[in-house]
């Protein structure tokens, strides 16, 4: 079987997959930003750090598992596009279906160091919060979790983008 085919063949499920995936993600997180975040600052400080933990332990193995398959397709379509571009209207050869792929890939992608690098001093200090909620909070345990679902909004917003741009290059 040549590649031009098996891409042919492969691509609508592709396609689907990596959009869904990450407009999936996008929800997880824009909810958690918009619903879970102000439920659990209702939480004493006692207890917030806690209720964080479970949320975050929660949603890493889904949203990181969904937002990585979904690059990965989303290249691999950049990829096949690559392959078989298209004719722009003054019969230059357009990529626009490549670059819009490739686009929806890096924003997918990007939760991994976005997490890491923009949101990674306020997880670890959560992380060692909810270790030593049971002696009572600091007092800045709610000041903490209320950035955490600001970061975290502007990750939903990344990956929202994500599967804009993949829906955007597959109906285009």
């Amino acid at each position: 079987m040549s590649t031009p085919f098996a891409m042919e063949r492969v691509t609508p499920a592709l396609q689907t997959y990596s959009i869904l995936a990450a407009a999936v993600t996008a929800g997880i997180n824009l909810g958690s930003s918009i619903v879970t975040i102000p439920a659990v600052l209702e939480a004493p400080p006692s207890s917030i750090a806690r209720q964080w933990e479970t949320l975050y332990y929660s949603g890493i193995t889904p949203v990181v598992s969904l937002a990585m398959s979904s690059a990965a397709g989303f290249a691999v379509l950049a990829f096949g596009a690559t392959q078989t571009p298209t004719l722009a209207v003054a019969g230059d050869v357009s990529h626009a279906k490549r670059n819009l792929y490739g686009a929806a890939a890096v924003a997918a992608f990007g939760l991994a160091p976005y997490t890491r690098i923009l949101m990674g001093h306020t997880n670890n200090t959560l992380m060692l919060r909810a270790k030593v909620s049971k002696d009572g909070g600091k007092g800045d345990e709610h000041a903490l979790v209320r950035a955490w679902g600001r970061w975290v909004l502007g990750r939903g917003l990344m990956l929202l983008a994500s599967a804009g741009l993949g829906l955007w290059a597959t109906v285009n």
